[in-house]
């Protein structure tokens, strides 16, 4: 549960950097691969380890609250107390703050922990369920109606009032709701879902709300990638030529409340307001770029403020930056391991140095699974009755107990086993007190000298203190002589509320009133003593801070300080970059340099490379994307002398070459700009396929067919010959990607020119060859014995699936001269020959085509007029017919006024309809 509530953090702070920062901005492609890259993200952070030496979050600070749901114990550094664990591997186990922080309770709340992931599964279940579901309906869909395949999507048609919408590679809509222009225009709207493949978006996203539907920014989430395609597309039809207002108006003729499932990506949306205004909006520059790069030290900070450390378990390395007394594992630890550890018994080691003695205790079978070491340090009279010699006894009495020291102690050092014999009065007097103590909680009673004086004190000063107060004292070693110093010095100070766990904090790290008092004045007020231990853990120095004060930097908060020291930035290191003319670096950008290894000598480097004016924000970004002067340079050599420094970094983040370029050069695109190349490798072309395309542009052919094609057919492998030969020569950079995402050949264009169509502009071809209209398509309407058709017009033909099939049936019943406008409008009016057909057995059977789409459009049918002439209205007219229709006017009305006037017109009673 920790990892889920972790990830669904990271979710909630991706929406709101996306939110805050990205979504006003145009870049609708990049804003789409932020939005899809932060959810892998999100699920991928917490599995990351971060050093000890760049963590925010020392193992100190680690927190293991059964709330938090994290089981895990990281080692930490430990300084004099220690107890170290090692289980089945063998490896040193310390304690951490986590366990500092929180003595667990005595009886867990498993019960809880398990209702709480029952009901997530069950959440889990239900969203998975309805996932299915959506993934079955558009099945169904696909099943139950017609297809038509155009190119590579398919169009299926429905006969539901609903909003136009695509999924994978089918559109879904109704052709009957929209005329020619609109149909056309949705249709390119949802072929570029399809091609950008933003239902693997959809897919994505709902993943996402299912495995965490009970985090509301997961919900947002999904609205935010849902808005972005639809900017996305937005912009890219009006890239392709779209009139703004004509697509603006259609967005509104197609606004619809019926909206597809959730999978689906949607023509129309609801937030239709916010599309025309991203619409109409300023394009953003490229100075927006810095809203990008603040996700990378958000996530960072996240990262190294929240994800679990990886710990130098040097303990002599810690002993010279922490205090002389060590924390020790919680109750936790303990309980998980009663039934292997017994602390009554094992060695010892002891030596006098710096004015203690420090005994380390230790389990006596160091190949046991549960190896366990504490060390105590007291005055070195506390084993001055220990005689000399080899295999000697010394027994010290206190009142939790009775240890026995036998071995040898002489010159300061020695060892030997021990053995602690519980006083079991001193146990009920504890648990008169309200504390719980077994043998392990008595032998930390020893060595913290917690003892009935101890109690007493506690008592006479009316300290209630819970089990986890009197754990903490006797674990982490509090000393009666310490809590009373620190009582006394902590209310002198103003300190009167205050916990017994951050009392003993402030004993472990060896925190004395005068740092107190000197963090206090670097913080300008009281600061925390959480704060304060914080600070002396990170080793946090008068000497430090005057370092900084005597360069300069005298109004810094504590926070500041804190950040500096932990990422090591030194007032030297600040100086460094003044030397190089950086006068006013403040603290904060040497401390982003130093977390990015900007050094004075890599700014450096750029300026021996010509870039004189170089910033540290610059330089910082060159870092991050690893650009070297030797990048650079490589393009200087082939002909780029004045790239930019915003050049270069665009050209590492696409991975854009010097080679990739001189091929392109190679190629044909002699006087390739940067930007053209970026162009070229973000669409993936190859500097083969530039050579193919080279010679095809839009001016006009000289020689369609004939010899000229012939003699560039003779190397069938040089497609140059080949476009040449066709008359398209000086392709630009656009018209080659273009080419490429169509998948235009010569060959193709070629099989038009034989067909008669010569001259062809190049995005004319892109359209047909988008809309999957071949030559041979064309070919089939004039054996049909339309001639003169347009390419425009086989286009309209292709969309609409109009076929030569369909014209021979309609020529059948009547209708010789039908033009390719009037197959198209009776396609998109659904006109069948069928509908045709049933009115030809009544007296409307010689109406002209205009009427028979009339009557369609107003559903006029055989049988709504049949009643009408059942009453004795035997002449109706075609107009009369619509008319009614139209107006409403049913049988049934006009048979109530007829009772009433037996000679009532159906002109008047349709004015009745109208007025009354």
């Amino acid at each position: 549960m920790a990892y889920i509530i972790y990830s669904a953090a990271l979710i909630g702070l991706s929406y709101v950097i996306y939110r805050l920062f990205l979504a006003k901005e145009t870049f609708y492609h990049l804003n789409r691969w932020v939005l899809l890259g932060l959810i892998l993200v999100s699920f991928s952070l917490p599995f990351i380890s971060v050093p000890e030496n760049i963590s925010f979050r020392t193992t100190l600070f680690q927190k293991s609250e059964v709330e938090n749901q994290i089981t895990e114990v990281t080692e930490i550094p430990i300084t004099k107390n220690e107890i170290q664990y090692s289980g089945s591997e063998n490896v040193t186990t310390s304690t951490s703050e986590n366990i500092a922080n929180t003595i667990t309770p005595s009886i867990i709340s498993l019960d809880w922990k398990s209702i709480i992931l029952y009901i997530y599964i069950l959440g889990v279940m239900a969203f998975g369920v309805n996932f299915l579901i959506q993934l079955a309906v558009l099945l169904y869909r696909m099943i139950q109606y017609p297809s038509i395949e155009v190119d590579t999507y398919k169009i299926v048609e429905t006969d539901t009032n609903h909003a136009p919408y695509s999924f994978w590679n089918r559109i879904f809509i109704n052709p009957n709701q929209y005329n020619p222009d609109t149909y056309l225009q949705i249709l390119k709207h949802e072929q570029m879902h399809i091609t950008g493949k933003h239902s693997l978006d959809m897919l994505l996203v709902e993943l996402l709300v299912t495995v965490q539907w009970f985090n509301p920014f997961a919900w947002l989430y999904r609205k935010a990638i849902d808005n972005n395609l639809e900017y996305l597309t937005d912009s890219g039809m009006l890239t392709k030529g779209e009139d703004k207002e004509v697509y603006q108006m259609n967005l509104l003729k197609v606004s619809t409340p019926n909206m597809p499932t959730g999978l689906a990506t949607s023509y129309n949306q609801s937030f239709l307001k916010k599309r025309i205004i991203m619409m109409n909006s300023k394009k953003s520059t490229a100075k927006s770029g810095w809203k990008y790069l603040i996700i990378i030290p958000l996530l960072a900070v996240t990262v190294l403020s929240f994800n679990p450390v990886s710990i130098n378990p040097s303990i002599a390395e810690v002993d010279e930056t922490f205090s002389n007394e060590l924390e020790t594992p919680t109750d936790e630890h303990f309980k998980e391991s009663k039934f292997k550890n017994d602390f009554t018994k094992g060695v010892w080691d002891a030596e006098v140095g710096g004015g203690k003695l420090c005994v380390m205790y230790r389990s006596a079978e160091p190949l046991k699974r549960s190896y366990w070491s504490i060390t105590r340090c007291y005055d070195p009279s506390f084993f001055a009755g220990f005689p000399a010699g080899d295999k000697q006894k010394l027994e010290v009495t206190r009142d939790a107990g009775t240890m026995v020291y036998v071995g040898e102690f002489e010159n300061g050092i020695g060892d030997g086993r021990y053995t602690f014999t519980p006083n079991a009065s001193f146990s009920s007097a504890l648990s008169k007190q309200g504390f719980t103590a077994d043998n392990e909680e008595l032998v930390h009673c020893f060595l913290t000298d917690f003892d009935n004086t101890y109690l007493a004190y506690l008592k006479k000063e009316n300290l209630s203190l819970s089990q986890d107060d009197f754990e903490d004292i006797i674990h982490k070693g509090l000393s009666l002589e310490k809590l009373k110093m620190y009582r006394k010095e902590l209310s002198t100070l103003g300190y009167t509320n205050y916990s017994m766990k951050e009392v003993s904090k402030l004993n472990l790290f060896d925190v004395d009133i005068s740092y107190i008092q000197f963090i206090n004045k670097v913080n300008g007020q009281k600061a925390t003593l959480k704060e304060i231990t914080k600070a002396k853990i990170h080793n946090l120095s008068p000497e430090f801070i005057k370092s900084y004060n005597d360069n300069g930097y005298k109004k810094m908060s504590l926070n500041d300080y804190m950040k500096l020291k932990i990422h090591n930035v030194s007032p030297d290191f600040i100086a460094d970059f003044k030397k190089e003319g950086y006068t006013n670096i403040s603290a904060k950008e040497a401390q982003n340099l130093k977390i990015h290894n900007v050094t004075p000598q890599f700014v450096q480097s750029y300026k021996d490379a010509g870039y004189k004016n170089i910033t540290l924000k610059e330089a910082k970004n060159l870092k991050i994307h690893n650009i070297t002067p030797a990048f650079i340079t490589s393009f200087k050599n082939i002909g780029y002398p004045n790239i930019t420094l915003k050049e270069a970094k665009d050209l590492k983040i696409h991975n854009v070459t010097a080679d990739l370029i001189q091929s392109y050069k190679k190629s044909g695109q002699t006087n390739i700009s940067l930007k053209e190349a970026i162009k070229l490798k973000i669409h993936n072309v190859s500097p083969g396929e530039v050579k193919i395309a080279k010679s095809y542009g839009q001016s006009s052919s000289t020689s369609s067919s004939g010899k000229a094609y012939q003699d560039a057919q003779q190397t069938p492998g040089d497609f140059i010959k080949q476009f040449k030969a066709l008359g398209y020569e000086n392709a630009s950079v656009d018209d080659i990607i273009s080419l490429k995402i169509h998948n235009v050949t010569p060959d193709y264009i070629k099989r038009y020119h034989d067909a008669g169509y010569k001259n062809i502009p190049l995005d004319k071809v892109v359209g047909l060859k988008i809309h999957n209209v071949s030559p041979e398509f064309i070919e089939t309407f004039k054996k049909a014995g339309y001639k003169n058709i347009s390419l425009e017009e086989a286009m309209s033909l292709k969309i609409h699936n109009v076929s030569p099939d369909a014209a021979a049936e309609y020529v059948k019943i009547g209708y010789n001269n039908l033009d390719i406008d009037d197959l198209m409008s009776l396609k998109i009016h659904n006109v069948s020959p069928e509908y045709i057909k049933e009115f030809k057995k009544t007296k409307f059977g010689n109406l002209s085509m205009d009427d028979m789409i009339s009557f369609k459009i107003h559903n006029v049918t055989p049988e709504f007029v049949k009643p009408f002439e059942d009453l004795g209205y035997n002449n109706i007219t075609a107009d009369q017919a619509m008319s009614l229709k139209i107006h409403n006017v049913t049988p049934e009305f006009v048979k109530s006024l007829k009772d009433q006037d037996p000679n009532i017109s159906l002109e008047q009673a349709t004015r009745i309809k109208i007025h009354f």
